[in-house]
């Protein structure tokens, strides 16, 4: 069995020695790690080197002639890699030393698994630990006592929002088989493409630990974005998460008005799916969404007509949340 670590750098030079010495120092030792760096102009591609030139064996840096950023790098990485098993990694991140461990045993307990994904910490720029009172995934309006099984996940995905952080990620090499190439548009990027193969054939699964310390800065190229709040974020959170998986209703009419944005939001983005790649599975689902979408709007307009007459009335002013061949009588 090989352990393989697709690793995508650029202008890194700050943080990549934390990020790599972490992989280096794990309880289950990995085999490989491809490195693909996206034209640095920093460092970066010198601090690689130098590990390289101690572990010939272990590193295969590729040098990229143009630009590709994140998601074309990640699947140059990818499609790169040999082993049974490949991590994602971040340049920026920090792994917790039995990260491998525990995923892998998360494979072992699931025999239909083939992505795995886990929790994170946050830390700043020094490596200090912040917003402790909230965690990676409940800053993304996931909560896992709301997965009682693996096709809850698929739910979660649609009908809230995307869960998945790839730096988390691993999966088993057949997953390049049917995820390469990502199918991508603006602000669907390959965490939620992962997310969206994986929970289309049941096979993704979780460690609720915080197996790697997700970092915050301000030359992030993608990230979960700053946190002003973290415990009204938290609080916030949880309430949409239990209303967007069916576990409990709206009661006041910022609840309503956010479940029709949550929806309105993942319908808008599978209808652009549709629209660019023209897959059936992408009409099936934003055509749900559209009802489900309705169904909300109807009910809001039900329990709050005078709140929601304002919000229509203003979203059509600005063309927001506009449904073709939707007729809303207000």
């Amino acid at each position: 069995m090989i352990i393989s670590v697709a690793l995508c750098t650029y202008n890194g030079e700050k943080f990549i020695k934390e990020q790599i010495d972490s992989i280096l120092n794990q309880t289950f030792p990995v085999d490989e790690i491809i490195i693909c760096d996206d034209c640095s102009s920093d460092s970066t591609v010198t601090i690689l080197e130098e590990y390289k030139g101690k572990k010939p064996e272990l590193f295969k840096i590729h040098k990229n002639e143009t630009n590709l950023r994140s998601n074309k790098n990640f699947e140059k990485a990818i499609s790169l890699t040999t082993g049974d098993y490949i991590f994602l990694s971040d340049q920026d991140d920090i792994w917790r030393n039995d990260k491998v461990e525990k995923i892998m045993n998360v494979f072992s307990k699931n025999e239909k698994a083939q992505g795995v994904f886990s929790d994170a910490n946050f830390i700043d720029e020094n490596s200090e630990l912040i917003h402790q009172k909230i965690s990676l995934w409940e800053s993304v309006c996931f909560f896992h006592d709301s997965i009682k099984e693996t096709s809850d996940l698929r739910k979660s995905l649609l009908h809230t929002s995307n869960f998945l952080t790839g730096a988390t990620l691993c999966i088993k090499k057949e997953v390049k088989e049917y995820s390469i190439p990502f199918l991508t548009i603006e602000n669907f990027i390959h965490d939620e493409w992962f997310a969206y193969v994986l929970t289309q054939r049941n096979a993704l699964c979780f460690s609720t630990e915080k197996l790697i310390s997700y970092r915050l800065h301000n030359n992030q190229q993608l990230g979960v974005g700053k946190i002003i709040n973290p415990k009204k974020l938290l609080e916030d959170n949880r309430k949409i998460n239990s209303i967007m998986m069916g576990l409990s209703e709206t009661k006041k009419f910022n609840e309503s008005k956010s479940k029709v944005r949550f929806l309105y939001y993942q319908y808008e983005k599978y209808f652009n799916l549709h629209t660019k790649y023209n897959l059936l599975q992408f009409k099936e689902i934003y055509e749900d969404l559209r009802v489900k979408f309705i169904e909300s709007n109807n009910e809001m307009k039900s329990k709050f007509p005078i709140f929601y007459f304002f919000r229509r009335l203003s979203d059509k002013k600005k063309g927001k949340r506009q449904i073709k061949n939707y007729i809303d009588n207000i």
